[in-house]
């Protein structure tokens, strides 16, 4: 929300109000954040508890006075307005007394009072009387919203992304339950809770038993997403959709999603939307455009490559698996991937082969490069996405417990177990982890 306005000795005088996000700006002479009204902020909880105010410097309005530009950081739920908010406010607006809200309804003032308070609310039959009278309607007055805003789907998985982080998983995926269930079909809600739910899944150390009860709700999720209006979320939904299935073994299914879903096009739209920034000039804006391409185009080859070497390897061609493996490697390595991912086709290739002494190679190098900090923003290729990020991405707090569990307890790692040199990496990267 932006508010431009000016104080004039102890009053202050609004002169625009317009939409922009989580901020929004005042601009005033010698203002204390007291005079700045923010009841058009305030809900049932009072005033925003979060206020940082930052001085972005000077500069002279029309009439050339100088004003100061100042953003009032507010969390987002705090635009929310509860009842007694809207009341208050449309009340203020109209020029009208609470006496005379009062005689208007045929109640008392001190009723209105409280409705303001919310202490109490008004009677049900006296709702439309009040709609009428404040100027506004009932999806206002009950703070009704028909669904959220990608903001606040944002704000809402960080959240629950921080409670899984304190509480664990069954209480995030509780919460995220209750807030779909307030939202039902908000589709962007039920992506990214199925999404985020999922990857804490993959990332965090829980035994399969228990990870399949929570499977079945995501993939549940993932199906109404496809349902919904949005194309975009409607095609990744349905692949979702179509890999949950394919995992669980419900084959059948996952092929009737993926006949019905779109083709890929030949010419990826964001390649020409970055050639109409170049023509104008926009260069900042193309680098980043072609550097996303660049970067989904790289995932997806690299998951095309995993797989070709798991059908040769399915197919007993080891030899070919080996070429498309060391293929892949090179891929990752050209593309600056994460040295990690272009590892893991060896891998299997050398567990296919029980070859130990390449296979116990293979993890050493695996779990070095799981206790790096990966640093993409110093690729060439991926420095316009990557530029503001301030700190490494490490992956060992949560992969590196996740490779060592499976190490230890997979049955298909028994032909390691006698070998002195395996106990000695385990035990290397749990000091680690220790530390």
């Amino acid at each position: 929300m932006q508010i431009a306005g000016r104080q004039y000795g102890n009053r202050w005088q609004e002169t625009s109000v317009l939409t922009t996000g989580y901020f929004f700006e005042a601009i005033f002479n010698n203002c204390f954040i007291a005079d700045i009204h923010l009841v058009w902020y305030s809900n049932r909880k009072g005033f925003p508890a979060d206020i940082r105010l930052v001085c972005d410097g000077n500069r002279k309005d029309n009439n050339g006075h100088i004003v100061q530009l100042i953003s009032i950081h507010i969390e987002q739920e705090e635009l929310v307005m509860a009842m007694h908010t809207v009341i208050y406010e449309r009340r203020r607006a109209m020029g009208l007394t609470q006496e005379q809200v009062a005689e208007y309804l045929g109640v008392s003032a001190p009723a209105v009072h409280k409705w303001e308070k919310g202490v109490t609310y008004p009677d049900i039959t006296l709702i439309p009387k009040l709609t009428r009278l404040l100027k506004t309607d009932l999806n206002t007055l009950f703070c009704y919203k028909e669904t959220m805003t990608l903001q606040e789907v944002q704000q809402f998985q960080e959240e629950v992304g921080r409670q899984i982080r304190t509480g664990g998983i069954d209480t995030g995926f509780s919460m995220a339950k209750e807030k779909i269930q307030e939202y039902p079909d908000c589709a962007a809600l039920l992506e990214g809770m199925a999404m985020l739910m999922q990857g804490c899944l993959l990332m965090e150390n829980i035994p399969e038993s228990e990870r399949n009860k929570y499977q079945p709700q995501i993939t549940a999720w993932y199906a109404r997403a496809m349902d919904c209006g949005d194309a975009q979320i409607k095609n990744r939904a349905g692949y979702m959709t179509a890999f949950q299935y394919i995992q669980s073994g419900e084959l059948k299914k996952a092929k009737q999603i993926l006949q019905v879903l779109p083709e890929p096009v030949m010419f990826n739209k964001h390649v020409l939307l970055a050639d109409v920034s170049m023509k104008q000039g926009d260069m900042e804006e193309a680098l980043k455009m072609l550097q996303k391409v660049l970067l989904q185009m790289a995932q997806s080859l690299m998951g095309v490559l995993c797989r070709l070497t798991d059908l040769e390897l399915a197919a007993d061609k080891i030899e070919n698996a080996k070429q498309i493996a060391g293929k892949a490697k090179e891929v990752a390595q050209a593309l600056d991937m994460w040295g990690y991912t272009g590892l893991s086709g060896l891998v299997s290739v050398a567990h296919k082969t029980k070859n130990v002494q390449e296979t116990l190679r293979l993890f050493n190098q695996m779990l070095e490069e799981a206790v790096q900090p990966f640093r993409m923003q110093d690729s060439v290729l991926y420095s316009s996405i990557y530029e503001k990020m301030a700190e490494e991405t490490r992956m060992s707090d949560k992969l590196l417990p996740l490779l060592l569990s499976m190490l230890e307890s997979d049955p298909a790692y028994d032909f390691l177990r006698n070998e002195k040199e395996f106990d000695r990496l385990l035990e290397k990267y749990r000091r680690y982890i220790d530390r």
